[in-house]
């Protein structure tokens, strides 16, 4: 298969899911429903993907992790993944969905710092 038919599946952790869709706008709980169902049905193409900043200005650590935006392809939403392996093939499992950055006096977390909490603690 040609690197740009190339998808990964994509794995949701219900609990982090249900946290996140609490959290969510009704604008941003149908933009993730949208492409839960997407990702879960033909999972996601490589060029939907950017990888995320081993260590970020905002001093988030996700390194090896890998981004979408949401809609694509610069969306307000974002999804962030860890790139795992099963015995048979990579996959992607979902750390976070929310606003990828918001505005400079919002005491509100970003997509990148949940995702940040869930993988480092």
């Amino acid at each position: 298969m040609p690197p740009s038919q190339a998808r990964l599946p994509a794995l949701f952790d219900p609990e982090n899911w249900a946290e996140d869709m609490r959290r969510a706008s009704s604008a941003g709980y149908a933009a993730a429903l949208t492409a839960r169902k997407r990702y879960e049905h033909g999972g996601l193409s490589l060029e939907e993907l950017r990888p995320c900043e081993a260590e970020a200005l905002d001093g988030t650590r996700l390194a090896g992790c890998l981004k979408t935006y949401i809609p694509a392809p610069s969306g307000r939403f974002g999804m962030v993944f860890s790139f795992e392996y099963d015995p048979d093939r990579p996959m992607l499992a979902y750390l976070a969905f929310g606003v990828r950055h918001h505005p400079r006096d919002s005491h509100a977390l970003t997509v990148y710092q949940i995702a940040d909490r869930r993988l480092n603690g």
